[in-house]
């Protein structure tokens, strides 16, 4: 394969990988707790994992981090191109698309219904709605928890994946470990807001099975794209106000950052001569 095409390959079976784990998981806890949401450890723990796994094979070849909110993140603060950051976004969109089709077909119509395909929704029972369709607390509500998950992860994905004294503050391992701490603390954010929102804090994690919902009529009435704000405002804002406050207030710029980055031996993305320094 053309070496300039396997990081938009990378980061599109990579998010596959991503989507179709977390959201068969919701769809397989569903199945078996008919009589009630089910519990999110198990949620949590598929989403973590799977997108630790994901981000140690994909991340030295692709650097997208298999969520399009970290991806403009890394254009905005330009640390990626944007023709580049534009096709990321793109296929990580259809990877998660092709998981939720593949979900679509191989789990039981109610199985599908019952769990809303494994799509993250706000759950109005949870903020005191019953009414059909979520009103504007309810919608900045959401938005501001799925900001604040989105936040914590793109932080961390920061302070262990792309500030170049993670090394010498991590330790070696601690700094090849750098997608587990990643995983670890989606685990916790899923933990924290799937009874909410789902907990998508990735908007490839919400659009990928949500375009499925429209192919079984029940979930089609129920509109898949009603509560769509909560995950693209969301996970957007919480994104760029983690990647802008880290660089502003914990990694203070000595030169302009260049818009590319590469990947060392090691695997591990490098910051190279050109992209921001830290101060001594």
């Amino acid at each position: 394969m053309d070496k300039n095409l396997r990081p938009y390959m990378a980061e599109l079976l990579g998010t596959f990988a991503v989507v179709f784990v977390s959201t068969a998981t919701v769809c397989v806890e569903w199945a078996g707790h008919k009589a009630g949401q089910p519990a999110p450890v198990g949620i949590a723990l598929a989403y973590g994992l799977i997108y630790a796994a994901g981000l140690a094979a994909t991340v030295p070849i692709s650097g997208g981090f298999l969520n399009p909110a970290v991806t403009l993140m890394l254009w905005v603060l330009k640390r990626m191109d944007g023709p580049k950051a534009t096709g990321l976004i793109f296929v990580q969109l259809l990877g998660a698309a092709i998981a939720g089709g593949l979900i679509r077909f191989v789990f039981p119509e109610d199985v599908l219904i019952s769990a809303s395909l494994g799509t993250p929704h706000l759950n109005l029972i949870a903020f005191g709605q019953l009414g059909a369709s979520p009103g504007a607390v309810t919608f900045l509500s959401g938005i501001g928890l799925e900001l604040g998950l989105t936040f914590i992860l793109s932080f961390v994905i920061f302070a262990t994946m792309l500030d170049p004294r993670a090394p010498r503050l991590l330790g070696s391992w601690g700094s090849r470990l750098a997608g587990l701490w990643t995983g670890l603390t989606l685990t916790a954010c899923t933990l924290a807001g799937f009874g909410l929102t789902g907990a998508a804090a990735n908007p490839a994690r919400w659009f990928g099975p949500m375009i499925w919902e429209y192919t079984i009529q029940a979930l089609k009435d129920q509109d898949p794209r009603r509560d769509h704000l909560v995950y693209w405002i969301g996970a957007f804002l919480g994104a760029l106000l983690a990647g802008g406050a880290y660089q502003a207030l914990i990694l203070p710029a000595e030169e302009e950052p260049s818009v590319s980055t590469t990947t060392s031996a090691t695997g591990r993305i490098s910051t190279g001569s050109t992209l921001i320094r830290a101060k001594k």
